[in-house]
């Protein structure tokens, strides 16, 4: 005999009375990837400015950024978690995108703040450090361009050049200082300044296409983009 259920209906048989085990309750997650893209590209924005009107004497004295530091913590911290939860939710290519770039920005951070306090720290260190994330970009870049994502194509482009003009700054920093001490002279800085700004307008680029698909994904999860259709 069938039980009836509300309205007359057959109820549904209960999966313990029929010997069969109880169904796991899976819990629902949201998108994780706006959070870490959204800190990704405020990141790269405070890297642009840093070193949008960097020059002589502040490369002369050294001086560092706390907010640039703050901000690369925080964009790797938030990218790192954002991209380990979709990779378990199965997001796949950009949940590799956000994780290998928030673990590359905490190894920045990391860098720039302890690596910079010990005293073999020179800053080719840090071009070599830019320079060798090209490749894992440039290979993260290859579907974009293969889909015809025109956003993350412009981010993928701006990063590459950011991290080799920048490279070249830093390289151009540690050859100056280098035979300034050599020569006992004063350090000609003026390829290094005009490498890193141009790499801060890059960083600007970056930060502006990865926040346009932050601003799709957020308006897209909240029906925005839905209710204007």
């Amino acid at each position: 005999m069938v039980s009836q259920g509300t309205a007359g209906t057959p109820a549904p048989a209960s999966p313990v009375a029929a010997g069969e085990t109880t169904p796991t309750r899976q819990l629902a997650m949201s998108d994780p990837l706006p959070i870490a893209l959204g800190l990704f590209a405020f990141a790269l924005a405070m890297y642009g400015v840093r070193f949008v009107a960097v020059g002589d004497a502040t490369l002369k004295a050294g001086s560092t950024s706390v907010a640039l530091d703050y901000a690369l913590l925080v964009g790797g911290i938030a990218e790192v978690l954002g991209g380990v939860l979709a990779i378990i939710k199965g997001l796949g290519y950009p949940a590799y995108v956000v994780t290998i770039f928030g673990i590359w920005l905490i190894g920045f951070y990391l860098l720039t703040t302890s690596g910079a306090a010990n005293a073999a720290f020179t800053p080719e260190a840090i071009a070599y450090y830019l320079f060798i994330l090209v490749v894992p970009v440039a290979i993260m870049a290859v579907p974009a361009v293969v889909h015809r994502n025109i956003p993350f194509i412009v981010a993928f482009v701006a990063i590459i050049a950011l991290l080799i003009v920048g490279g070249l700054g830093f390289h151009a920093l540690y050859d100056a200082l280098t035979s300034a001490a050599a020569t006992k002279s004063p350090p000609s800085l003026s390829a290094t300044v005009d490498l890193l700004q141009a790499s801060a307008w890059l960083g600007f680029i970056a930060a502006a296409a990865i926040w346009w698909v932050f601003a799709s994904e957020v308006y897209q999860i909240t029906g925005v983009l839905r209710s204007r259709t």
